[in-house]
């Protein structure tokens, strides 16, 4: 048996326009599996799935909001509907504003926490309506941060939004589990990307600092969260529910 390969499964990523998401676009596409990614923007999830199908992969692009209501549901079903099925759900799209607590506003709290946590739930519950319906089982791998974990200055709503990713993970897993539908999470640390112009400014000035304070005495590259996902995703782990798996480096190690 091939732990890590994912041949034949259809997998379901979110945010794959750029980042992190089209590193597992693509990662997941070179394991085998069939990629069905998103994004807000329909011509850069196409952008990705365009490198997809240069990789003599079959894939489908969807322009999705999955915060927004019925954006999750909508995205499953074509899905569904151009591939007969559903395997693995991959909940990665994010938000993040760094701001001082004091400062934010009602509306950028709201896109936070909406961005990151109910997206995931709402992506996660129609991934698992269309698991039951099949009555297959499933996988539901979440993107979450060892912002979780630890707390980092300018990011509180961020990290409420991570931390409440870790207890949904466990929460689903808990419920899902006699279903057949295993639910984790890995958690990056620094890593080179960022969701925003000034974020990768802030990671630029401050990865010596970065790199000194983590164990490995780097940052992680975007390539590097894909082994962590597929290995969640894969039959490697298929007796592993309910996990927080992080790759920050050893970050919160000390």
């Amino acid at each position: 048996m091939k732990l890590f390969d994912l041949s034949g499964r259809v997998a379901v990523i979110t945010g794959t326009s750029r980042g992190i998401g089209r590193e597992l676009a693509l990662g997941f596409a070179d394991a085998g599996a069939t990629v069905v990614g998103c994004a807000r923007s329909l011509a850069r999830a196409e952008a990705t799935a365009e490198e997809l199908r240069c990789r003599g992969r079959e894939t489908l692009a969807v322009e999705a909001d999955v915060a927004a209501p019925g954006g999750a549901e909508a995205l499953i079903a074509a899905a569904v509907r151009s591939f007969g099925r559903l395997d693995i759900l991959v909940c990665n799209a994010g938000v993040n504003v760094k701001k001082k607590a004091i400062d934010f506003t009602p509306d950028e709290f709201d896109a936070v926490i909406g961005g990151n946590l109910k997206s995931y739930f709402l992506t996660a519950q129609a991934a698992a309506r269309q698991f039951m319906r099949q009555g297959t089982g499933g996988v539901i791998v979440m993107n979450s941060s060892n912002a979780s974990v630890a707390a980092f200055e300018d990011l509180t709503p961020y990290c409420a939004a991570k931390g409440g990713i870790d207890m949904l993970v466990r929460g689903l897993a808990a419920e899902w589990g006699p279903q057949g539908i295993r639910v984790n999470a890995f958690n990056p640390g620094y890593t080179r990307h960022a969701m925003t112009p000034e974020g990768q400014a802030y990671l630029a000035e401050a990865e010596a600092g970065i790199a000194a304070r983590t164990p490995l005495r780097r940052m992680a590259e975007m390539k590097e969260m894909v082994g962590p996902a597929i290995f969640l995703a894969s039959d490697a782990a298929s007796f592993v529910t309910g996990t927080i798996l992080l790759a920050d480096g050893g970050w919160c190690a000390q």
